[in-house]
């Protein structure tokens, strides 16, 4: 039986934060303001919190008339598609800012994204990531910045093991904070950086199904534009992973990965990266620990209710 056109575009429930204003923070579906959520979490927690933002409209409304065209049509054809959901405006935007290849706002290559896109990925909560978050194997890195500007986002493989936790537990945790990672204007528009520290990781913690997918996600699954990969201390026969993992990886994508000692992090981090980069690696002295604790707490805060 054909379904109404409403039903054809009913919105999808999003968990996703769009920024409403500058200094401004929803929690519980009410608008409050930066000094407020600070008193109820402390300093720790929000230094994930945005700030300066502008709203999703006022940027659309900033946008040139080609960039606001190529939004817009992918509106129109999405919603004219028999797909049985409509995504929110901010998450139009962040499809067209982040279409694969040289060009942002390149319509036909964000509408493949959204083709394939598995909208499941926008009802991640923190509190279903919570336990996988706490085990510091991928989290977001607060403050922490490449000498490009991107934001940092950090995993520890070695803490990862296929045989213990699903592939689709690891690639949620990807997902998620890629995908809070790019509620943030900048990196949305401008990408974010991945940092992998390969100490202690050895054959119990690789499955190439567990690779393709991780790869295939950092270049283009959800609608992020991963700038920049380091792969910090690889073991000295790393050559052989490198060797299942390049096929996978598009010859642009390639140039942006780069397998490095922790000396050369310098080369790519901006200055005085070290007071904020994760204790968990060698040179860092930030706290492992309440970095994730923090993350965890600020994005329950924000997403309470929604």
């Amino acid at each position: 039986r054909p379904r109404n056109e409403a039903t054809m575009t009913a919105p999808l429930k999003e968990n996703v934060v769009a920024p409403i204003a500058a200094d401004k923070i929803v929690h519980k579906g009410e608008v409050i303001s930066y000094e407020s959520a600070k008193k109820k979490l402390g300093d720790g927690p929000m230094r994930f919190a945005p700030i300066d933002e502008r709203s999703v409209e006022d940027q659309i409304a900033a946008l040139s008339p080609s960039e606001r065209e190529c939004v817009d049509n992918l509106k129109t054809r999405w919603e004219k598609k028999s797909s049985g959901y409509a995504f929110s405006d901010s998450m139009y935007l962040r499809f067209a800012r982040c279409s694969p290849g040289p060009e942002k706002f390149n319509e036909e290559a964000a509408w493949k994204v959204m083709k394939k896109f598995d909208s499941r990925y926008l009802t991640l909560t923190a509190v279903q990531q919570e336990k996988q978050l706490i085990s510091k194997t991928l989290f977001v890195v607060p403050e922490l910045k490449s000498k490009d500007g991107h934001d940092v986002f950090y995993m520890r493989p070695s803490r990862y093991f296929p045989k213990q936790t699903s592939t689709k537990e690891i690639i949620d945790n990807l997902a998620y904070c890629m995908q809070v990672m790019v509620e943030k204007e900048k990196a949305c528009t401008e990408g974010i950086a991945f940092m992998a520290n390969m100490a202690d990781w050895s054959f119990s913690n690789f499955s190439v199904s567990y690779c393709h997918q991780f790869m295939m996600m950092l270049q283009g699954r959800v609608p992020v534009r991963v700038r920049l990969f380091l792969i910090v201390n690889p073991p000295s026969w790393f050559g052989k992973i490198w060797s299942i993992m390049k096929p996978m990886l598009a010859a642009d994508f390639r140039k942006k990965v780069h397998m490095i000692p922790c000396s050369q992090l310098n080369d790519h981090l901006e200055d005085n990266f070290v007071d904020k980069l994760p204790d968990d690696i060698d040179i860092g002295k930030a706290d492992t620990q309440a970095m994730v604790s923090d993350f965890v707490a600020y994005r329950k805060f924000v997403e309470e209710a929604m």
